[in-house]
């Protein structure tokens, strides 16, 4: 109760302090767990300071056929239900993973994994157009070697997936290899021929190679120190995400659901982020992605 009481003070001065108007604290990439601590994961970040979470789609369990794929995208909507019933603000993304396409091809020809896939997309593009989520991924790419005609047609279902994500005016998030200036240039690519919107296109566990140059994708930045350091020094357009997976086997894994709202007011306090900073950063970007957080 100690720790818990020293938060919540350390939180509020600083925002009736340096803020003008109320701000929001966005974690743009955030995964529950039907195994993990769920609810009290979101409680930890709302007390730490936290308003706002992109719940995404986690493949719980490798899955074979679509109706798997189904309820496993049902236990993500409803464990959103529960983050908000603590108090949370939140924007729900879901796809079949780009692993999953690679699990698919130890049982599946090439053809009849990218129907499989493609079937997935299909179901969370109704889900957009029925509001129950905003955005559709984690679409991509494997971020392993594999062989060439397998990381061909990765790129041809991200292609295709990416123009139904555009047909219904979802956001994508995109899971790839690390984020260097010729990875996000040749996602750009894809984009432009997919006629989606690069400022809806979102750049999952970005780093500073992926700010360098992001080519008009939007890049999510681990939540370090100094990933936040170097993005406030650039001019292009990034969110903050702590990947936090709600893995019961490692709790922390990739950071915990603190870390956001910590190291925002760790910014503010050094002066690495401005006002005007964390209302973009926070506020404006996710906004103008996801476009309605509930």
């Amino acid at each position: 109760m100690r720790y818990k009481y020293y938060v919540e003070d350390w939180v509020k001065p600083i925002r009736s302090h340096l803020f003008t108007t109320k701000v929001e604290i966005t974690d743009n990439h955030f995964h529950l767990d039907p195994q993990g601590r769920k609810d009290l994961a979101v409680k930890d970040f709302l007390n730490a300071g936290g308003t706002r979470l992109v719940i995404v789609n986690k493949p719980y369990t490798p899955w074979k056929k679509i109706d798997k794929f189904k309820e496993q995208v049902n236990t993500t909507l409803n464990l959103a239900n529960k983050a908000r019933d603590v108090g949370a603000k939140v924007a729900v993304v879901a796809s079949p993973h780009p692993i999953d396409l690679v699990k698919m091809l130890e049982f599946k020809t090439k053809t009849e994994a990218s129907e499989l896939y493609l079937d997935a997309v299909d179901f969370c593009t109704t889900l957009v157009d029925e509001n129950l989520i905003v955005g559709l991924g984690e679409l991509g790419r494997p971020h392993f070697d594999v062989d060439k005609s397998v990381w061909d047609l990765s790129n041809q279902v991200l292609l295709e997936s990416l123009k139904r994500a555009r047909d219904v005016d979802a956001a994508a998030v995109l899971h790839t290899e690390s984020g260097t200036p010729e990875v996000m240039a040749d996602i750009s690519s894809i984009a432009s021929k997919a006629n989606f919107p690069k400022n809806r296109l979102v750049k999952h566990y970005g780093g500073p190679g992926a700010i360098e140059n992001p080519s008009g994708i939007v890049v999510s930045i681990i939540s370090s120190s100094t990933n936040i350091e170097y993005a406030s020094n650039t001019n292009s357009n990034f969110m903050l995400e702590t990947d936090y997976l709600d893995d019961p086997q490692r709790p922390g894994a990739v950071m915990g659901p603190k870390t956001v709202p910590r190291k925002t007011f760790k910014a503010i306090e050094n002066n690495i982020l401005s006002e005007k900073q964390v209302y973009k950063v926070h506020t404006s970007i996710p906004d103008s992605v996801y476009r309605e957080f509930v």
